[in-house]
């Protein structure tokens, strides 16, 4: 029936400006500030355990709530982004609200007590107006939440605090920023301008980003710091969607951090007589996530203690030396590019020992190889799509990978049972259920004559049909990946500035010289020949072989 419902459009606003707040950019914590005390020998054990899953190259998932920014914390959350030691941030909406403002007006967090007496509370009109117009226009350009909210603060001068801005940050370092929303929770939900529907396909968006990390996570670690409800109630969905995906997700390690003393056996079961047996965060990330292996921790203490004193632990031994992967872990070894791939999927370290078999000569460009199929499978894995440019013959094999990739390459690639029944129900369905097949995203640069013809007759610089395609295309956690036999290709360095830009991992594929475009990408594999034609060859047997990597880990026992 038409249950009454009240009109938010005629929800009266007021100017940010005239807001009082209690957090200002003086209260925010910096990696050079003193070291408050904080002693719990368990702290220590989960920070060897970040420690050791980044040098492994394994994921450090950081959820959060909203404290963690109020309390002045972002900047030690950001440098560890920068560190390359957190590989995914997700928080509630209430982050990106603080998130936000601290970014655009370098103050935060009004005074709830005296403002919801009027009905004021909330009503701030840039927060609201300003975040449903970043998400409105990023879901029509297929953004999720976080990374709207992050490509608004960097495209817009008004938000000169951006620097302090972890949504930001993740944009511009691609850094996946997830944000999970519960509608009616967050004051931008109060606004005029709220469109529930946006929210909801972004945030749903984010969820899904959100679970291809969490489908990575087998020797990685997860924390969370406060999220008491949306953190642990996320965290158990995605790994139950990992694991039904058939997604190895095993042994890792867990930690929930927050004022809440559980006792010092936290692990034993609590009856539900006991109020903690309803405190989610030890069910649902201590104990039930890590049953299979791995192990959980729950620290007590405010988060102005806990958080800088892991912060140090954990850079103090990495240093300044671990960059994010895998686009600047610096060279592996065969050795080490077998064993990390091996722990990944085993099939996939089959098919590179296998190219070495066939072909000894490649041994110098594999573990390149293997660095530039973890870069794209962890793309794909959470919806990035595979860029590739080429000129010529090397154009051919762009296209000649997409193929390979746009369908089966050795194996049939059944679909989904829930798509073969949707599509099963459509004209001619049972037609399509026979022959479509699964593939993985894949665009050739170039492909398009209209574009191209129109970039070079309107454009009085050359070479930027690439660019100019993939600056239109290209969204933050993509990949490029340039063909070029002699590494100088003008057009194809051109879309490698966009991809750096854009925050996409930039791979090459050359000669044994690797030219000026080996020096300007993230991961370079040189063909170890000189002559154009043996390089060509050489390239057909690298991406054949890059190809059943990647089918191996995304249509496994097919």
């Amino acid at each position: 029936m038409p249950y009454r419902t009240l009109d938010l459009t005629q929800v009266r606003t007021y100017p940010l400006a005239q807001r009082r707040n209690l957090v200002h950019l003086e209260d925010l914590i910096h990696p050079e500030d003193p070291l408050p005390p904080f002693d719990d020998p368990q702290l220590a054990e989960v920070a060897k355990c970040i420690i050791q899953a980044r040098r492994a190259g394994r994921p450090v998932i950081w959820m959060m709530g909203a404290h963690v920014v109020k309390s002045g914390l972002s900047p030690l959350v950001i440098d560890l982004m920068r560190k390359g030691i957190i590989t995914h941030v997700a928080g509630n909406g209430a982050v990106s609200i603080h998130d936000f403002e601290l970014a655009l007006i370098g103050q935060t967090s009004e005074d709830v007590a005296t403002s919801i007496e009027d009905g004021s509370f909330g009503m701030a009109e840039e927060t609201g107006a300003l975040m449903h117009r970043a998400i409105q226009q990023g879901a029509r350009d297929g953004l999720g939440y976080g990374e709207s909210i992050g490509r608004l603060i960097a495209e817009e001068e008004r938000f000169q605090y951006r620097e302090v801005s972890i949504l930001y940050q993740g944009y511009k370092l691609g850094v996946p920023v997830t944000i999970h929303v519960a509608l009616g929770t967050d004051i931008i939900h109060q606004h005029p301008d709220c469109d529930f529907a946006a929210l909801g396909w972004a945030s749903g968006q984010d969820f899904r980003i959100y679970c291809a990390a969490v489908a990575d996570l087998e020797g990685g670690v997860f924390l969370n710091f406060g999220s008491a409800v949306i953190g642990p109630e996320v965290f158990l969905k995605a790994l139950s969607i990992a694991r039904n995906l058939g997604y190895r997700v095993e042994r890792f390690t867990t930690a929930n951090f927050d004022l809440i003393d559980l006792g010092e056996d936290y692990h034993a079961p609590v009856g539900k007589d006991d109020p903690h047996y309803y405190y989610r965060p030890r069910k649902n990330i201590v104990n039930r996530p890590t049953s299979m292996g791995g192990r959980g921790y729950h620290i007590v203490g405010d988060h102005r203690a806990t958080i800088p004193n892991l912060y140090h632990r954990v850079v103090t031994e990495l240093g300044e030396t671990l960059a994010r992967e895998p686009a600047g872990h610096g060279p592996w070894t065969l050795d080490e590019a077998l064993d990390t791939i091996a722990e990944r999927c085993p099939r996939a370290a089959g098919a590179l020992r296998g190219l070495l078999k066939r072909h000894p000569e490649l041994e110098s460009a594999a573990a390149d190889l293997a660095r530039a199929y973890v870069a794209i499978a962890r793309s794909q894995a959470a919806g990035g799509i595979l860029f590739l440019a080429g000129n010529g013959g090397s154009m051919a094999d762009a296209l000649h990978i997409s193929g390979e990739l746009l369908k089966s390459y050795k194996r049939p690639r059944p679909l989904a049972e829930g798509l073969r029944r949707r599509l099963a129900t459509q004209p001619d369905g049972e037609a399509l259920v026979r022959s479509l097949e699964g593939g993985l995203r894949a665009v050739v640069l170039g492909a398009n004559p209209s574009l191209a013809s129109a970039v070079a007759n309107d454009n009085p610089e050359r070479d930027m049909g690439f660019a100019q395609e993939l600056l239109a295309l290209a969204r933050p956690g993509d990949v490029l990946l340039g063909i070029s036999t002699s590494g100088t290709a003008r057009n194809v360095r051109h879309a490698v500035s966009v991809a750096w830009a854009r925050g996409l991992t930039t791979i090459a594929l050359t000669g044994a010289d690797g030219g000026p475009l080996a020096q300007q990408v993230d991961i370079a594999i040189r063909a170890p020949a000189h002559r154009t034609d043996r390089v060509q060859e050489q390239h057909i047997a690298l991406y054949h072989c890059l190809c059943e990597m990647l089918e191996e880990e995304f249509f496994p026992g097919r």
